[in-house]
């Protein structure tokens, strides 16, 4: 096994909460056979102790059982079939949680009292933005923004950016979308039907490095500075409002088609 597999073996057992020193021992047991804790801890020249937590990881995760040959205690991994099992758990108990989250979530925002006051919410970094971007893959309204589209791509990723506009579109949430006329902007609206999108350009004369996603009740605004993103989301029913019906038609009427 190359150095490639085993990062991509440890990548995929990760989503199985396994970590890299689990991951190990599952591949060693599979190519010991059945073993002692100690055969396999000086096959992995590792720790003992270390070797033991993991195997009783492993044990109650279903990748390795326990056996027995007289009064020796031997450890096993089970068939990399067994994966496939372990899944199927998974999506049943995720498909129980997607059955009582609504009401759930219900319940928990009837403790909530915020009255008129604005919820806000602060992130840092690429991987706030992120969060942002996947919290209006719940939208029940259309998604309007108004960004600079290629420091949105940059601080994304392109290839994240535009899984997320078909991943938005496979939802059915329509987006309007403003960019200054750069060349991802031409790019993304070639796609418009496929990303169920409206593409208009406004001048980026004057320069502006910030940006604004709308959703539901929500304004998330955007700063890109040089080795700093920051995410401000703001939570209010008038604010939302205003900015979805007075600000952004206001623009959008003076942006061009392309």
């Amino acid at each position: 096994m190359n150095q490639a597999e085993l990062i991509r073996i440890q990548a995929q057992l990760k989503h199985f909460d396994c970590n890299a020193t689990e991951t190990t021992v599952y591949i060693k047991c599979l190519e010991l056979g059945s073993s002692s804790v100690q055969e396999i801890a000086h096959g992995l020249r590792k720790n003992r102790v270390t070797v033991h937590s993991a195997i009783e990881q492993l044990i109650d995760k279903g990748l390795l059982v326990e056996t027995r040959k007289g009064k020796r205690r031997l450890i096993a991994a089970e068939d990399p079939e067994v994966l496939y099992r372990l899944l199927e758990k998974k999506r049943n108990e995720l498909n129980v949680m997607e059955t009582n989250l609504d009401y759930v979530a219900s319940l928990l925002k009837g403790i909530s009292h915020s009255g008129n006051k604005p919820s806000i919410k602060f992130y840092e970094g690429a991987d706030g933005l992120k969060k942002m971007m996947e919290e209006t893959l719940e939208s029940k309204s259309d998604v309007l923004v108004f960004s600079y589209v290629e420091l949105l791509a940059e601080a994304t990723d392109p290839i994240y950016l535009e899984n997320y506009f078909k991943r938005r579109a496979k939802k059915g949430i329509h987006t309007q979308l403003i960019f200054p006329p750069v060349p991802f902007a031409k790019k993304v609206a070639k796609k418009a039907e496929e990303y169920d999108i409206e593409v208009r350009l406004l001048p980026d004369d004057p320069h502006w490095k910030s940006g604004i996603f709308a959703w539901d009740n929500k304004l998330a605004i955007l700063s890109y500075q040089e080795n700093s993103i920051t995410t401000t989301i703001i939570e209010n029913t008038d604010i939302a409002h205003f900015y979805r019906n007075i600000i952004f038609p206001l623009c959008w009427g003076q942006a061009k088609g392309i």
